[in-house]
């Protein structure tokens, strides 16, 4: 039984991390803010880009991934619902922010690249609202999945946290 993710699932996963700890430093309208705007536009594509290619590698990696056992069966639905939330908000946080950005101008070119964007007939403000609290709501998800994983560490003693980290024995 493999003990650890496979290395490109790793890479992944911080990249992941970095870029949506990027995309919320670099936050704003950036129809105003243009080189942080700029940033966090570019930050929100790669998020959405690299949701799809995890979800392929994980597909790819299947019978490579580690097996932790859960402490109980409440863990396991607790993990699962984070793991899900996760995901869900990777897809939902970068969609959200498109939507809104079409709604806040027509046109909008990253790194000189036009961007397609939609039509904009809903309310910008809560599209952009919901935008910035799902993104709020992410952060504290992502702390609190790193929180658990530095609980299995010390308090459980398990290979949660070793399994994503890449030293070599």
């Amino acid at each position: 039984m493999k003990n650890k993710y496979p290395f490109p699932l790793m890479v992944m996963h911080w990249l992941t991390f970095v870029l949506v700890v990027f995309a919320y430093f670099t936050g704003g309208d950036p129809t105003v803010h243009f080189l942080s705007g700029e940033l966090h536009v570019f930050a929100g594509v790669s998020i959405f880009i690299i949701l799809f290619l995890r979800i392929i590698m994980i597909l790819i990696y299947r019978a490579e991934l580690p097996v932790n056992k859960p402490i109980s069966v409440y863990q396991k639905k607790i993990f699962m619902l984070v793991k899900y939330a996760l995901y869900s908000l990777l897809f939902l946080v970068p969609v959200l922010g498109w939507f809104t950005l079409s709604g806040l101008t027509e046109s909008y070119q990253l790194f000189g690249i036009n961007l397609p964007l939609i039509s904009h007939s809903w309310d910008v403000e809560i599209i952009g609202e919901t935008h910035e609290f799902l993104g709020n709501f992410f952060m504290v998800l992502i702390g609190l999945h790193a929180l658990a994983a530095l609980i299995h560490h010390y308090v459980f003693k398990d290979n949660v946290l070793k399994s994503m980290l890449y030293f070599k024995k």
